[in-house]
């Protein structure tokens, strides 16, 4: 699978073929009303990916079920994001220089 964030507000993830010629399909989008400023998909999460807002909201999209739910709330637009070695994380940049650490304990739940 392939995650595309575009200019137009929504990420899709494409499925696509174990050969270059093969059908690429969108499987899941998950439509926000501001820029998604970056993304990241942590290993041991393959059903979730994380992205980050120009108002400073981070999302998590489930793509059973084609939902985004904010995992937290800042005021500062997310620059950057990188998955933890575990695969079970993330930490995030802000415009600010603030650094946030998130780390999934069992299916979606914070460490706080």
């Amino acid at each position: 699978r392939l995650a595309v964030a575009q200019s137009d507000n929504i990420v899709f993830v494409y499925k696509l073929g174990s050969k270059w010629g093969d059908k690429k399909t969108i499987c899941n989008k998950f439509l926000r009303n501001v820029s998604i400023t970056c993304m990241c998909w942590p290993a041991k999460r393959p059903n979730e990916i994380v992205f980050g807002l120009a108002d400073g909201q981070v999302m998590v999209g489930v793509l059973q079920n084609n939902k985004a739910f904010r995992l937290f709330s800042t005021d500062s637009y997310v620059v950057s994001m990188a998955p933890s070695p575990s695969g079970h994380g993330f930490i995030s940049g802000h415009l600010d220089g603030k650094v946030y650490k998130y780390g999934f304990k069992d299916r979606g739940s914070p460490i706080p």
